[in-house]
């Protein structure tokens, strides 16, 4: 396949729901938004199996490199968001924004910071909740540099570990081979809300519901 008929494209999994993908552009908007417009962005409205509406929106963001082409995509991802701001919702993927970085050379560092602080605007005015990772997820092992550039944002759905009533932090898996640049993340958001409960099968306490969970130690091997 030549280079220039190659596309990238984003999948989101389920598990036993039904969803369905919402356009978040008009056609007029798809000449500026260029390959963004071909399968980089999806946005998939759901509902749990106790029928509360959830939308899960995966995202592979233009890079740092086209600014211009962040911010029209962002400006159109705000509008879906401002348009129901009490809806549950949850955004993942490759945003090529940081909150840290490592070892990037000092002639792009103007244009990171421009990249890095409209995304941390973005979050903030829209009053999403940003879960960080514990570690860099991207990593460039030629030139020894490394960002923090996937992310997971939530909205109106609990972040906080109920335990230790502590902010959720995202574990980081390298996985694979060693010349993957981006690592796996995994988190819990709204526990209680998105947990799969199957009918009425009881625990191992009288009335307690078997819950269904996929535990990190089974991540790395998905």
């Amino acid at each position: 396949m030549h280079a220039t008929k190659r596309k990238s494209t984003v999948v989101t999994f389920l598990f036993q729901t039904n969803a369905l993908a919402r356009t978040w552009y008009k056609p007029c908007d798809m000449s500026a938004l260029e390959h963004m417009a071909q399968g980089r962005v999806l946005w998939l409205e759901a509902r749990t199996h106790d029928n509360v509406s959830i939308s899960i929106v995966n995202v592979h963001q233009a890079t740092a490199k086209r600014h211009d082409l962040q911010r029209q995509v962002t400006s159109l991802l705000r509008a879906m968001i401002d348009a129901a701001l009490t809806q549950r919702r949850i955004m993942g993927g490759d945003l090529n924004a940081a909150l840290s970085r490592y070892g990037c050379a000092q002639s792009t560092s103007a244009l990171y910071d421009k990249v890095d602080k409209f995304f941390q605007d973005f979050v903030h005015s829209t009053q999403g909740t940003l879960i960080e990772s514990e570690a860099h997820t991207r990593r460039d092992l030629l030139r020894g540099s490394s960002a923090s550039l996937d992310h997971i944002i939530t909205w109106n759905l609990p972040c906080t570990n109920t335990c230790t009533m502590q902010s959720s932090t995202s574990k980081v898996y390298w996985v694979s081979a060693e010349c993957n640049d981006h690592a796996l993340k995994s988190c819990t958001v709204g526990e209680d809300l998105l947990t799969y409960r199957k009918g009425q099968v009881v625990g191992s306490r009288p009335g307690e519901l078997k819950l269904k969970k996929i535990g990190p130690k089974q991540l790395p091997r998905i």
